[in-house]
């Protein structure tokens, strides 16, 4: 069987920011700063960004990617960071001396996470008073003092491993806003008060909002007080660029062309806008989409829903159906957006929806757009739109082309137009997961 073919890091680009991790590989090769974050909202592209920095740094570096999300189970984060980073140096070692190390702080990390627990708020941090304080001792054989001075012995044996490896070791984590609050914190903490440790750095890929939310969770702080809070951890914050949506749209619209050209070359494709469908089809229908994007404010990670909702739709259509564009892609976008908008609309009865075929045309653009979310859309983009072409020659291109695909009767045209937007509702079933 042929080796899985792992791919290069940012082979699939599509926001153009493999020069940003080129320079900010660079920073981490030399610094001799111990935390960072990459601090960009929800959906805009941080886990992309740091696997693939992962990537591009991994053959200079002991690199680590943590998923702290995948662990909150654990009551504490400092099992599965140890167990990720002595799992990675033991794949690692390649001498005796190495290897003895290592086994050493395997034995010394099982002993520590049985014996403690992390008190989150306490500047011991990891240390359980009650169940490590016996006064029936002398306070020299407390067994306090002595898991101080293992920690100690632990952080200079680490240390000694790196500059044995000769690389640095960075550990990046992703996905810390997604925890419970509580678990955020604790990782944290856990990083301040147990590392620390030169040539060991911490790259954390956040959503500050977030991460300033949990911080007023668990401390009850004001808002606005959080950044005192977060840089007790952090070092320097990298506020990751905002990215390009249209070159991002334009890769996923080229994803799927293909079965949106099938409806295009059996001439069951209706753009309102194109009398003809013309070859810059695809152009027009990226900007189309982009507009629409930037109205609503989609991050990338919906706009990632969006076209999964929109592939859905043309694998749902059958060999009868025509492809109505802009309706397909607005009810798929409303859908994300504010669900119970598509849904109000298809419950209107036939009769109120199209009266004629005069506003069939339509529906989707004065009804929903300029008459019941004028508050929501840009008005001056859609009436732009309409004045381009009116609403009668609309009607008029409507009627000449569903005449040609779906019937002549007007009545059964206007049945059609009235279901069509149940083929889109019908996708709501289907459940996408993060």
């Amino acid at each position: 069987m042929a080796d899985k073919i792992t791919p290069e890091a940012f082979e699939d680009d599509m926001l153009s920011r493999k020069n940003i991790a080129e320079h900010f590989k660079q920073i981490l090769l030399n610094t001799d700063v111990n935390v960072f974050s990459v601090v960009a909202p929800w959906g805009a592209g941080k886990s992309y960004f740091i696997n693939n920095l992962v990537k591009l740094i991994e053959k200079d570096t002991i690199s680590i990617l943590y998923n702290a999300w995948e662990s909150d189970f654990y009551h504490s984060p400092l099992i599965p960071l140890l167990v990720e980073l002595l799992n990675k140096l033991e794949n690692c070692a390649q001498t005796k001396e190495l290897e003895k190390d290592i086994e050493w702080s395997k034995n010394f990390a099982q002993k520590i996470c049985s014996s403690t627990t992390f008190q989150v708020g306490i500047d011991m941090g990891i240390v359980n008073c009650s169940a490590n304080f016996d006064p029936a001792k002398k306070l020299n054989e407390s067994e306090y003092l002595e898991l101080k001075s293992k920690i100690q012995e632990f952080k200079l044996k680490l240390q000694s491993i790196q500059k044995k490896l000769d690389k640095k070791i960075i550990i990046f984590i992703d996905e810390l806003d997604r925890c419970h609050p509580m678990y955020t914190i604790k990782t944290l903490e856990v990083i301040k008060h147990f590392f620390g440790i030169p040539n060991i750095i911490f790259v954390l890929a956040v959503d500050k909002i977030q991460i300033e939310n949990s911080v007023r969770t668990i401390y009850g702080i004001n808002k606005g007080e959080e950044n005192g809070y977060l840089r007790k951890f952090i070092d320097v914050e990298f506020q990751l660029p905002e990215y390009n949506s249209k070159e991002f749209i334009a890769v996923h619209l080229m994803k799927i062309w293909n079965k949106i050209e099938k409806f295009i070359q059996h001439g069951k494709y209706y753009n309102y806008k194109q009398k003809n469908n013309s070859p810059d089809e695809a152009i027009k229908l990226c900007d189309f989409i982009f507009i629409l994007t930037n109205l609503f404010k989609l991050s990338l990670r919906d706009i990632e829903k969006l076209f999964m909702r929109i592939e859905l739709t043309l694998d749902a259509l059958s060999k009868k159906d025509v492809l109505l564009i802009e309706p397909c892609i607005i009810f798929n976008l409303l859908s994300i957006y504010k669900a119970e908008a598509t849904n109000n609309y298809i419950e209107l009865t036939g009769s109120e929806k199209i009266q004629d075929i005069n506003n069939a045309i339509l529906p989707y653009w004065k009804g929903l757009f300029l008459n019941s979310y004028k508050k929501t859309i840009d008005n001056s983009f859609a009436l732009d739109e309409i004045k381009e072409n009116t609403v009668t020659d609309n009607a008029t291109n409507l009627r000449l082309f569903l005449q040609n695909t779906v019937s002549s009767s007007v009545i059964e045209q206007e049945e059609y137009l009235r279901d069509y937007p149940m083929k889109i509702k019908f996708i709501n079933n289907f459940q996408s997961f993060d």
